[in-house]
């Protein structure tokens, strides 16, 4: 899972990357140090190196990724004004490492306030410096730094938000697309299993939607769609997910939420569609299948239970809703046996045929 994370998740890549590289570029200087009998400073790499690995450990398990960057910013930042100390000008030059960090792991006016200590500390205490003149020098080429790499974060941070913004939306809806779906539900199984919390999923399916089309044109069933993903994100909370599946198909993902309080959210997200929903003179129904997460379930089981549940729904007659049934607990295999690696996407099965109910 954690793999699939370096791929999809920025946040996690850039600080397993500059977790990885402060340790290998630390670890030459801490064995000379050791070799060299200054112990002070191999104690002082030590720790900070041991801060950095339990920060990567904890986001590799699944940990906050916020939490962990604030530990690796606090520990770079705290370090090299202590190697600052110790070192004198030597360890003076590591401030420049801390201060470009703390804008790529921190929320810009974190990283400002640490640069500033970091700069703040060391002109004061002048202890690295041998006159005022090299003092005076750090201080302007710090902050030069320091409002170098502000710039680039604010930037960066800028570009990032609106290519999110475009890769993750749906432009029509304003609901997360499917590619986002597809990395956020990973997401979402590991952090239920970790916090020991349930989850559910809900399948939303827009009934005679094809009828909306036909009878009042592509227009007003656009209409329809955004009027009803925005009725949905309106009656929902701020954690919850909401994703647009494909055409009139969307999937909400509900953290916190078990069997029974899945089905009251989903009845009470169908009768408020049934009330408010209109096209022309007609009323617009949605049909409802939901599932909790159990236990040992990937990511395509729970949306296949959900998704069967949501057909069950449309052949009771529409505008229903069905909450799928846990699955029962299969017989752990022998030790020996052969375990088969868990399929990934597609969610759904190739052929539409094999499980779609005649046309709407």
């Amino acid at each position: 899972m954690s793999f699939q994370r370096l791929r999809t998740d920025f946040d996690f890549a850039i600080l397993m990357a500059l977790g990885s590289i402060t340790l290998f570029g630390l670890a030459p200087f801490m064995l000379f140090r050791l070799a060299d009998g200054q112990w002070l400073a191999f104690a002082i790499d030590s720790v900070i190196m041991l801060c950095i690995c339990l920060a990567l450990v904890h986001i590799w398990r699944g940990g906050s990724i916020a939490r962990a960057a604030l530990l690796v910013a606090a520990t770079n930042s705290l370090g090299c004004v202590v190697v600052g100390m110790v070192l004198g000008l030597p360890g003076v030059l590591w401030a420049y490492v801390a201060l470009i960090g703390n804008f790529l792991l921190l929320e810009r006016r974190r990283a400002t306030l640490a640069s500033l200590l970091i700069i703040g500390f060391l002109i004061v205490h002048g202890g690295a410096f041998a006159n005022v003149l090299e003092r005076a020098m750090f201080a302007v080429t710090a902050t030069v730094c320091a409002g170098f790499a502000f710039a680039f974060a604010y930037r960066a941070g800028l570009q990032r938000r609106q290519l999110e913004s475009l890769a993750e939306h749906d432009p029509l809806t304003g609901a997360h697309n499917r590619r986002a779906m597809e990395r956020e539900l990973p997401i979402a199984i590991e952090a239920s299993r970790r916090q020991q919390l349930p989850v559910g999923l809900a399948v939303l399916d827009l009934d005679y939607f094809k009828h909306i089309n036909d009878a009042y044109g592509h227009e007003a069933g656009d209409r329809v769609l955004v009027d009803f993903a925005g009725l949905v994100i309106r009656a929902t909370r701020k954690g919850d997910r909401f994703f647009r599946y494909g055409g009139e198909e969307f999937v909400l993902v509900l953290p916190g939420v078990d069997r029974r309080a899945l089905r009251t959210v989903s009845e009470f997200l169908r009768a408020s569609v049934a009330e408010q929903l209109r096209c022309g003179n007609e009323r617009v129904t949605v049909s409802i299948g939901a599932a909790t997460l159990a236990a040992g379930e990937d990511v395509a089981q729970w949306m296949a239970r959900a998704d069967a549940a949501m057909y069950q729904a449309k052949q009771r007659g529409r505008d229903q809703v069905v909450v799928a049934d846990d699955p029962a607990p299969a017989e752990e295999p022998p030790p020996t046996a052969y375990r088969m690696k868990p399929r990934r996407f597609p969610l759904r099965p190739a052929s539409p045929a094999s499980r779609r109910p005649p046309p709407k």
